[in-house]
């Protein structure tokens, strides 16, 4: 028998696949490797021309990016519907996981949100590593803009340019 050579280079498989069972809004992720369901995620286009997550869970396996999966997953769905990636959700403590707020998870993301005050917590935690209160923090409604990250970007770009410049 002879070795054929395939057309196409050899692709590796994944780690994590998204699955969307009978066009739902409702999105599950499972391992490829074991078929272990890692966490869901329910999402869908809302008025305010976005994408809202009303719900996203890992179960066992954090910290592996799973989380961040979803969340490009999500952005690439508002791109699809024309929204341009932007993105939306209300930031809580989940009963399933009372002790870990999703708050700095989503601030670390790039999601920001009207609430100044809050903001500015959420950011002393990230900047000293330690987890928020659970019992003291609230709900918050956090927005995903793109425009507003590149407009931070290129406003730092300016300052970098204007540095080298005086030198």
């Amino acid at each position: 028998m002879k070795n054929f050579n395939l057309p196409f280079p050899k692709q590796k498989i994944p780690q994590s696949l998204i699955f969307n069972p009978r066009g739902s809004d409702s999105y599950r992720m499972f391992n490829t490797k074991n078929g272990n369901l890692i966490g869901e995620m329910v999402a869908y286009p809302s008025v305010k021309q976005d994408v809202f997550i009303d719900r996203l869970l890992i179960y066992k396996d954090r910290r592996n990016g799973y989380g961040k999966n979803f969340l490009n997953f999500a952005k690439n769905m508002s791109k699809n519907f024309g929204f341009e990636g932007r993105m939306s959700v209300c930031a809580g403590t989940l009963a399933e996981d009372p002790f870990n707020p999703p708050h700095i998870f989503y601030r670390k993301y790039g999601f920001t949100s009207d609430n100044k005050k809050l903001l500015k917590m959420i950011d002393q935690h990230m900047n000293k590593n330690k987890q928020l209160n659970y019992r003291t923090m609230p709900d918050l409604m956090m927005y995903y803009d793109p425009e507003l990250k590149i407009k931070n970007t290129k406003s730092l770009w300016q300052k970098i340019k204007n540095i080298f410049k005086n030198i």
